[in-house]
């Protein structure tokens, strides 16, 4: 274990978090949004090595009011928005799908089990079909990226789609 290498890794994720905290105040608030301040997340989980694992340790997140996170974790920058079941089309999952290939959707009550999961993908309509018969009032579409920059480009987009599909409660 390379101490240095750790040590510069969570500032980089953290200092991204706080820089996109500041700018994202500024860039949402005109579309609806509300940018809450960056928050230490405790009890997370992370996919790694093919399954899910708690993290113990905090991670630097915010909240996108209504509906959303940015954040970032050892592994990756990462949007997620949580979405109600009921306004969820096949049209939006085909769409969110072909647009974020680096993708999670899960349920919020049972997050550990995937409905879908980038590293194991499914088809479209598998998904759609898994999210009508889950019994979830809320899915979780989270999204990730290996850089900053990447993220914040994902975030505008998925809020484009989420409009166009009204999944969004603005």
């Amino acid at each position: 274990m390379n101490l240095l290498e750790i040590h510069n890794h969570l500032n980089k994720i953290w200092g991204e978090i706080f820089r996109m905290n500041e700018e994202l105040k500024e860039k949402l608030s005109p579309m609806g949004f509300k940018v809450e301040p960056v928050e230490e997340v405790f009890n997370a989980y992370i996919y790694l090595e093919g399954e899910w694992r708690e993290m113990i340790y905090p991670h630097p997140a915010f909240e996108i009011k209504p509906q959303g996170e940015l954040g970032a974790t050892i592994q990756s920058f990462y949007i997620v928005f949580g979405i109600l079941k009921d306004k969820i089309s096949q049209g939006f999952v085909l769409e969110f799908l072909k647009k974020f290939p680096k993708s999670y959707i899960y349920g919020s009550e049972n997050f550990l089990e995937d409905i879908y999961n980038h590293k194991k993908p499914k088809l479209p309509d598998e998904v759609y079909r898994l999210i009508t018969e889950s019994q979830e009032e809320v899915l979780q579409f989270e999204v990730e990226e290996e850089e900053a920059s990447e993220i914040e480009e994902k975030l505008f987009g998925f809020i484009k789609l989420a409009k166009k599909h009204g999944v969004l409660e603005l």
